[in-house]
């Protein structure tokens, strides 16, 4: 019995290790996007940040395709960008104080009193820029921009969350035709 028992132990063990990548829903991110870039070099940065828990998520990406206030020309209105952890990438940070989105991620020189109490920085995955109709005139259309992630892992200090869909939010534009 002693040996059954000690079996179906073990087996548990070793069948539960997954290593250090956790399973975590952080699609509960509830704040606004926002977003600013810096159009000279293609830089364009999207973010959310929660001043009452001290954290924000953030999208980075640089595109020679995109822009702010345009669509994309292919039939689908879709611009994939692939994560590479370096260039295009999805942070996650809990700071010590709450923050100013537009200051922290918008300033060409952040605010320095701030500190960044955790990290998780994408190591794969793409966002999906999806575009769709919502108002036309005669002189201008309104879409929505949605972005989702895709297949991500944020990966830290012995952490590593993994994400397959992350609906990561929306904003308006208005183009003028």
């Amino acid at each position: 019995m002693n040996k059954v028992f000690f079996l179906i132990i073990f087996t548990l063990l070793i069948s539960c290790s997954e290593g250090d990548i956790i399973e975590n829903d952080i699609s509960n991110f509830t704040a606004p996007l926002e977003n600013c870039s810096n159009q000279s070099n293609d830089t364009f940065v999207f973010f959310k940040t929660d001043s009452e828990i001290n954290q924000s998520i953030s999208l980075s990406f640089t595109s020679t395709v995109f822009e702010l206030n345009t669509i994309p020309d292919n039939e689908e209105l879709t611009l994939t960008i692939t994560l590479d952890g370096t260039a295009n990438v999805l942070i996650y940070r809990q700071f010590d104080t709450a923050i100013n989105g537009s200051e922290y991620f918008c300033s060409s020189v952040p605010p320095g009193d701030i500190t960044v109490t955790q990290e998780l920085i994408s190591s794969n995955g793409n966002a999906e820029i999806k575009y769709t109709l919502l108002s036309e005139t005669m002189t201008e259309a309104t879409y929505t921009r949605t972005f989702t992630l895709n297949d991500i892992t944020l990966e830290g200090p012995d952490i590593a969350i993994r994400q397959e869909v992350l609906e990561f939010g929306n904003d308006e534009i208005t183009i003028t035709k």
